[in-house]
């Protein structure tokens, strides 16, 4: 779904990891109540606490939280990447607040606490003996995305950079560039990870990003295809729908349309490198 008064902006995974003397979470919710769910969760888990949270991407449906568990864990540590940690201080902070707020009414009241922690892709960080690689490779769902891999669990945390069950970047398709993120699966599915914790949808194993880049690419293809045969972006959606019809049953696949017209800017764009 896309958050509202029912789910109080409770539409995207959350992990958490235990380790020796603390927890690791992984994107803390779409707003301050899921925050304070998460942080229930985690006591009724262990008393140990929560140590380092981790913010995927920039968007408000993973980072929301954390003034929450900050609120109980005035120790917390607070990552995510230097792109993120910089638009969100220059006011897309404010502007995810207020979407979030008329989304799901007062349940997203709470003041904002930003990560700041900042990360650039490719650190290897050791919290509490547990190692943990960042992967970051550029603009895909986002330009700020990172990935986290768990290599004593062969698992990697993807973000929004895999999603399942929900139509890949359709929620915010302004933000992300579809080359960029069919390269960032193709990296993922290349790492020694047997498990996959998608940003939105089912966790499994490689049939998980395998969707989100069979999506992604034939998307990608069928518009550059249609492109190529000389129609624009509103004439192709039949065709296109047609490519993608094994998703239909995705969540917001009737926001098809507006993806559309963004893979079609570039594909355009592409044309003229």
């Amino acid at each position: 779904a896309m958050p509202d008064r029912d789910n109080a902006g409770m539409i995207s995974n959350t992990g958490v990891i235990l380790t020796e003397s603390g927890v690791i979470v992984i994107d803390s919710g779409g707003s301050y109540a899921i925050g304070r769910l998460i942080v229930r969760k985690v006591r009724e888990l262990t008393d140990k606490p929560i140590i380092a949270v981790f913010n995927t991407h920039i968007h408000g449906d993973h980072w929301l939280g954390n003034s929450a568990i900050r609120e109980s864990y005035a120790g917390a540590r607070f990552y995510a990447h230097q792109k993120a940690i910089n638009r969100l201080q220059n006011g897309e902070a404010e502007n995810w607040r207020n979407i979030i707020d008329q989304m799901v009414g007062d349940n997203s009241s709470g003041s904002l606490h930003l990560p700041n922690e900042e990360l650039q892709g490719g650190e290897t960080i050791d919290i509490d003996n547990l190692q943990m690689k960042v992967h970051h490779t550029g603009h895909a769902h986002t330009d700020s995305d990172i990935m986290i891999e768990v290599p004593s669990n062969r698992l990697l945390f993807t973000g929004d950079v895999v999603e399942y069950g929900r139509l890949v970047s359709s929620d915010v398709p302004q933000d992300f560039d579809a080359r960029g993120q069919i390269e960032a699966i193709r990296y993922a599915l290349e790492l020694p990870v047997d498990i996959f914790v998608p940003g939105h949808g089912e966790t499994g194993s490689r049939e998980i990003p395998e969707a989100s880049l069979k999506f992604l690419q034939t998307l990608y293809d069928s518009v550059q295809r249609n492109y190529e045969a000389g129609l624009a972006d509103y004439e192709m959606k039949e065709q296109v729908s047609a490519d993608l019809a094994s998703f239909s049953g995705w969540f917001n696949f009737d926001q098809l349309g507006r993806m559309i017209s963004f893979v079609f800017q570039q594909v355009e764009s592409a044309d003229f490198e």
